[in-house]
């Protein structure tokens, strides 16, 4: 969904705002997305770059703090929304054990992915693949998202400090109730036009579109895709490249 002709700006509210792991408010031209997080013990440790020109603040700069720089660095900034005027976007983080946790918060857990050799964001085994009913979307199948269950972030460690913020950013995208947008199988192998720079396509700039859709998804508590298309030649394709691909990395 892209919004054209939207007269009225989303009106987001939470009838359980301690149940709601991330929180978005809007006051005057100012937008603030406040993120309650936990970490496992991978994601506290220090980050551990193995590539010469990445430079690590400090030898005590964690996993999660590079997430968290990850996620402001491309979130953080002044948007154009058409039609309602220019806005900026602050991004608060309140970890697990932080005094400013509210008492009884829920929060969202970031931890080391396992076996996969990607990051993804997943549902919890109660959530899993009955989303697919209600969304018609593949993509809900691992992610039944609402604002009440944003899913966990499953981390993968890059060698590159730049290549873990980026990823960082974009999970953060299915966090705050977004879909992707590149031609992976689960989209059918469709790239939705005109996305080549996005944040959720290939870990670009988080585009104005992309705000709307995160407030649009907090207004109505659910999940905003973007287009999609099947073609059999496309699909049969895009699995013929997967499965050769598979092969050549064994």
């Amino acid at each position: 969904m892209f919004y054209k002709g939207v007269k009225k700006l989303p009106s987001i509210e939470y009838r359980s705002p301690l149940k709601a792991p991330v929180r978005i408010k809007i006051f005057g031209d100012d937008i603030l997305i406040t993120a309650h997080v936990r970490y496992d013990s991978f994601m506290k440790s220090n980050f551990k770059t193995r590539k010469s020109d990445d430079k690590v603040k400090e030898e005590s700069f964690t996993y999660a703090d590079m997430f968290e720089e990850g996620v402001r660095k491309a979130w953080e900034k002044d948007y154009l929304l058409e039609g309602f005027g220019q806005f900026h976007v602050k991004v608060r983080f309140i970890r697990e054990g932080d005094p400013d946790l509210p008492e009884g918060q829920k929060t969202f857990k970031v931890k080391k992915a396992g076996i996969s050799n990607t990051s993804f964001v997943s549902s919890s085994f109660p959530r899993l693949f009955w989303g697919l009913f209600m969304y018609l979307s593949p993509e809900s199948a691992m992610l039944n998202w609402s604002k009440y269950h944003p899913g966990t972030v499953n981390m993968k460690d890059y060698a590159r400090a730049g290549s873990f913020r980026r990823v960082s950013a974009h999970e953060f995208g299915h966090i705050l109730g977004i879909g992707d947008a590149y031609g992976a199988h689960y989209r059918f192998f469709y790239e939705a036009p005109d996305t080549e720079t996005y944040m959720m396509n290939r870990n670009g700039s988080v585009a104005p579109t992309e705000l709307m859709m995160v407030l649009r998804a907090h207004e109505t508590c659910r999940m905003q895709y973007f287009p999609i298309k099947i073609s059999p030649k496309r699909v049969l394709k895009g699995w013929k490249s997967m499965i050769s691909g598979m092969f050549k990395n064994r």
